[in-house]
């Protein structure tokens, strides 16, 4: 017999144990005891999707099934009980105007309010000079904007690319919050002219870099007008990464996502399979396609959402959505590329989110994305290597 079979044999043999122990232990286990064990033992011998990934860890699975939810604008006294107060935002809103320079702004008016698109609550605020908003619980700074009008802006403003590139990391370091001591890396730098001495306004983007992956959850944006350096707009994005570990190969997140996609996909045959390490959001895209096939890909499970009233289209009122948790993690980003000779669908691609540690599939989204920081750096807007 040869080495590879007795290998195979003893593959088995080692399996048939473990699963015998663990009935012998199920008998004598609580409920409660029981499911948990369940699930530690899954992830210990890594079964994902009916495949088997050894593994000498157990990590705890993640995903959990979207939950459902209705929007509207109307804040329960329980969720503003959540957020912080008036005095509260209204002083992070004052200590955000000193830190960035304008120490005679004052905040006048605030407002909470939550959208009826993301249901999320945020504070509102305006100097009268700066309008601010922040997060209604966490009262971290969401965005602050400045009309130009309020600056007296040179009539040669214009400075080269290279010269906005440096003072963009200068702002970056100014606008950034205090606690804020990660790494960011400029992904975008453009401008509102299309020659470089003809611009006003420069815009850059940061991304949070950890390692080689950059996490455009957590990201920096500020717009400002040259030569006096002042700000015009500014946002942030907090959504932090958890930096989980890779425990999962390249080649079997793809065979994780290729079973998945054949439960999913049955009439397109796959044409080609790439993967690679990156950073993203868990959402419910993957859920969403897998219960709701056509709708989900043609857009019209988002578009019932929607009614035209006096020539307007708004979301219907009790219109149901589909949330997962905010969680940022390391994944396998799995693109899938179809066959569509003999089809009638014209989606020719969808791209697979699979856990760097846990090998589950936390999302996806419809299509081959544009490749990464590449693609973004190909746009012929963006000056940042020209």
């Amino acid at each position: 017999m040869d080495l590879k079979k007795q290998e195979n044999i003893l593959k088995k043999a080692r399996m048939k144990i473990a699963i015998s122990n663990f009935v012998e232990e199920e008998k004598k286990m609580t409920k409660n005891k029981l499911w948990k064990t369940v699930a530690t033992f899954l992830l210990t011998i890594g079964i994902t999707t009916g495949l088997v990934y050894a593994t000498s860890v157990a990590y705890e699975k993640i995903w959990k099934e979207p939950e459902q939810y209705t929007l509207n604008s109307k804040i329960t006294e329980e969720e503003k009980e959540e957020c912080i107060s008036e005095e509260e935002a209204k002083k992070i809103g004052n200590d955000y105007l000193r830190k960035i320079g304008f120490k005679e702004e004052e905040i006048q008016g605030l407002q909470l309010e939550k959208s009826n698109i993301r249901d999320e609550i945020q504070w509102f605020m305006t100097s009268g000079f700066a309008s601010l908003v922040i997060e209604g619980k966490t009262g971290r700074i969401v965005s602050v904007s400045i009309p130009s009008y309020n600056y007296e802006i040179p009539k040669n403003a214009g400075v080269t690319r290279q010269e906005a590139k440096k003072v963009a990391y200068e702002l970056l370091e100014k606008y950034k919050p205090n606690d804020d001591t990660g790494e960011y890396e400029l992904i975008t730098l453009t401008r509102n002219a299309n020659k470089d001495e003809d611009a006003y306004i420069w815009y850059a983007v940061f991304y949070k870099k950890y390692g080689d992956l950059l996490n455009e959850k957590e990201s920096i944006r500020i717009g400002w007008i040259p030569t006096i350096n002042s700000l015009y707009s500014l946002s942030f994005v907090h959504n932090v990464y958890e930096n989980n570990e890779v425990v999962i190969s390249k080649e079997d997140a793809i065979k994780i996502a290729t079973e998945k996609d054949k439960q999913i996909e049955t009439e397109k045959k796959i044409k080609n399979t790439t993967a690679e390490l990156r950073i993203e959001s868990m959402n419910e895209s993957v859920y969403l396609r897998e219960n709701n096939k056509e709708e989900y890909e043609s857009g019209m499970l988002n578009r019932n959402q929607m009614e035209k009233v006096n020539g307007m289209y708004k979301i219907k009122e009790g219109a149901v959505f589909y949330r997962t948790e905010e969680r940022v993690r390391k994944v396998w980003r799995v693109i899938i590329e179809y066959d569509v000779s003999e089809t009638k669908s014209p989606l020719d691609a969808y791209t697979y989110y699979v856990d760097a540690t846990t090998g589950e599939i936390i999302g996806g989204e419809l299509g081959n994305p544009v490749p990464g920081e590449e693609g973004i750096l190909e746009d012929p807007y963006n000056v940042m290597n020209k």
